[in-house]
């Protein structure tokens, strides 16, 4: 409704832009009412997709059998990964006594929060609580982690906020002088990125360590001291210790030539020399694209004297020499995944709205050009949804006229304040965004449910543990069973599913157990079929007992 044609709306607009202006912690806060929304609604909805149901089988079989050391994953001995998120897991598992989808997924949303109030805390003692606010917003409301990984129950929001801690324990205590609390804390966190996600918290730790030493106190000999041998000390005697106990229950070798391994998958010397040039090529502009809008405000930099502003700030200079010095970690391994980056958005975004916020004023061409594209993308998000009702994945939810009349409010709102309140214009930004995931989880969760492959699969194994009630399930010689609808049946009827020719099982059929099998496992045997259904790729599974 244009405001020419309602003259009350006309009058109260500039009163209540006035009242926002004297009020700039308005957006944080309105920010911080929706978050929890944001990132809760509908978060168990969809099936377990993705490496998810690696998590969650291996934390479940962990509680199963007991040994919270050895990791297995349908009964084998699973290497890929440190069990510290499996850990986490269980003692959600038993503090809340289920299983379901919310809670295998409750760890990324509890990082991603934890990260946010880590960002807000260190940027805002360095750079004040506005871009404190930004920063936090920036790295939550990202597009990737916004509208997909926030919402999935994997090891990389966890770990992105351990490394970042780390990061952080370095720049701090340095600038205190607390050289023993430095190397003591900042490599404790390493040990526990190890546990997380194995190697890279090493090289991350590394690099740390060079670029503060390097270029920001500049003195490298404190890393021949006896300050940093305690450090190392300390990550050596917590993982030392934690495989220590490992090798009492499966020797080393594989375990440390599988992590190894998972390291090296990613980097050039796994990949043929075309696929390493397209990544070259590709990753500043996938970098850009995954985690729009905010790297827009990279822009930003494209001022003279920006080199002399991070000489002037150690804290600035910090992230950007540390971003720049991570990046061609994954810039060179052209098996980088979008999630894998989320321990250098944090830098990225510390820089970047600085320099936003900071010269904003000056006007120049970037923020120009900045302000009006995102003005613009906002203000067509927010009338797009005038249209939901009438889309018919859409139309059949619940309450559809009220909520995307709520949504189109509360976003053109946000674009309002975007436009006419500069000052405060990223923390508008930031709660656009979270207004905008609500939306989502209203209407287009709903929608994926009815579309997704693994919704069928998760239903088919969910009717097997039903059949089965609490008897095992296995699986008849080397048939395949994908890990989701094996997480679901052991969900379901708490057995792990073991092939029939695991050393865990008897090599007669058990007479009270059911089998999973393809039909070529089948030829020739007698069987009672209870149930049969199609898992991902075509393969036909069949549930059966034997005479």
């Amino acid at each position: 409704m244009p405001l020419t044609g309602n003259p009350t709306l006309l009058f109260a607009m500039p009163s209540v832009l006035n009242w926002l202006r004297a009020r700039p912690w308005v957006p944080a806060l309105l920010a911080l009412l929706v978050l929890l929304p944001a990132l809760l609604l509908n978060l168990g909805l969809l099936p377990l997709i993705g490496d998810e149901p690696i998590r969650a089988l291996v934390a479940l079989e962990l509680k199963l059998h007991g040994n919270f050391f050895v990791s297995t994953l349908q009964g084998e001995h699973y290497f890929n990964k440190p069990p510290l998120f499996n850990w986490l897991l269980v003692g959600l598992f038993q503090l809340f006594g289920s299983v379901e989808e919310w809670v295998i997924r409750l760890p990324t949303v509890l990082a991603l929060l934890g990260m946010g109030a880590s960002l807000y805390y260190f940027v805002s003692r360095r750079l004040g609580w506005a871009l404190g606010v930004a920063a936090a917003l920036a790295f939550i409301t990202s597009g990737r982690m916004l509208f997909y990984d926030s919402f999935l129950g994997l090891i990389d929001t966890l770990h992105a906020l351990v490394t970042y801690l780390g990061f952080m324990a370095v720049f701090e205590l340095g600038e205190r002088r607390r050289w023993v609390a430095l190397f003591v804390v900042s490599y404790a966190l390493t040990a526990v990125g190890f546990l997380l996600k194995g190697l890279p918290s090493l090289v991350f730790q590394a690099v740390a360590l060079g670029v503060y030493f390097g270029f920001v106190d500049g003195h490298w000999r404190r890393l021949l001291s006896g300050a940093h041998a305690l450090g190392l000390g300390v990550l050596l005697g917590l993982l030392g210790g934690y495989f220590a106990v490992y090798r009492h229950f499966y020797p080393l070798h594989d375990y440390l030539a599988t992590l190894l391994d998972q390291s090296m998958q990613r980097t050039v010397a796994a990949h043929a020399w075309w696929e390493s040039l397209a990544h070259l090529a590709k990753f500043p502009l996938d970098f850009i694209s995954y985690f729009l809008p905010w790297t827009l405000l990279l822009l930003c930099l494209v001022r003279p004297g920006w080199r002399q502003v991070l000489r002037e700030q150690p804290f600035l200079r910090f992230n950007a020499v540390l971003f720049a010095a991570l990046t061609p970690v994954f810039w060179l391994s052209p098996g980088t995944i979008p999630r894998y980056l989320f321990v250098l958005t944090p830098l990225c975004f510390t820089v970047a709205v600085y320099f936003y916020q900071q010269f904003w004023a000056e006007r120049r061409w970037p923020h120009r050009v900045l302000d009006a594209v995102l003005l613009l993308a906002m203000a067509l998000v927010s009338l797009s949804l005038v249209a939901v009702p009438w889309i018919p994945a859409a139309a059949v939810q619940p309450g559809v006229v009220w909520k995307s009349a709520a949504g189109v409010l509360a976003l053109a709102g946000c674009t309002l304040a975007f436009g006419y309140l500069p000052a405060q214009r990223l923390a508008w930004l930031g709660l656009f965004l979270l207004c905008a995931r609500v939306v989502f989880n209203w209407f287009v969760l709903p929608a994926r449910l009815l579309t997704r492959d693994e919704t069928p699969y998760r239903a088919a194994a969910i009717r097997v543990a039903q059949i089965a009630g609490h008897a095992p399930v296995y699986r008849l010689a080397d048939t395949h069973v994908d890990n989701d609808e094996a997480f679901y049946i052991t969900r379901g009827t708490g057995h792990i599913v073991y092939s029939s020719t695991s050393p865990q099982l008897p090599a007669a059929p058990a007479p009270n157990a059911f089998y999973l099998a393809e039909d070529r496992c089948l030829t020739g045997r007698r069987y009672r079929q209870y149930y049969e259904f199609v898992i991902d790729r075509g393969i036909r599974l069949h549930l059966v007992k034997f005479n």
